[in-house]
């Protein structure tokens, strides 16, 4: 055989293969490439998909939390209408009599008290008592809301 004809087909065969492996390597990378900006545009198009929910949800929350906001305070401005009005209609109560260190020796008989309506009482213990009512209806009030906006919450986020 001929040793020219041999050597020719060796440089042919690596020629060849080395052309075929560099297209390919180039052709190859480029596929990657492809497939890599594909998945990551998918990427990106998930998250922008899933902030705009996001964003949607807590707005829809913040909504019905300026709703129960405005609820509340309607409410607290009723309470505080309904206290001030009860307070002035205890203008006319008496005043507490001055506490005296001596003691009665004679206990006072009079009729027995049928109920413990609150008309007896003094000014300043009336007084005294519109206010903690109307605090405690406050409290209530900011109860409430904060009750209703957790369950709001639990409502949305089941998982959770």
């Amino acid at each position: 055989m001929n040793p020219w004809l041999v050597v020719g087909f060796v440089v042919a065969v690596s020629g060849a293969f080395g052309t075929g492996y560099w297209r390919g390597d180039t052709a190859g990378q480029a596929k990657v490439q492809q497939l890599w900006d594909k998945e990551k545009a998918a990427q990106y198009a998930a998250y922008a998909a899933g902030q705009a929910a996001a964003r949607e949800k807590e707005q829809a929350m913040q909504a019905n939390a300026d709703q129960l906001r405005q609820e509340k305070d309607r409410e607290i401005r009723n309470i505080s209408a309904r206290a001030t009005a009860l307070a002035n209609s205890l203008r006319d109560r008496p005043e507490r009599p001055a506490a005296t260190d001596q003691v009665s020796d004679a206990p006072e008989a009079g009729p027995a008290p049928s109920g413990c309506t609150g008309s007896g009482l003094y000014k300043a213990d009336g007084s005294f008592l519109v206010g903690e009512a109307a605090r405690a209806n406050t409290l209530r009030e900011l109860l409430k809301e904060c009750r209703a906006n957790y369950e709001a919450i639990v409502e949305t986020n089941p998982k959770h």
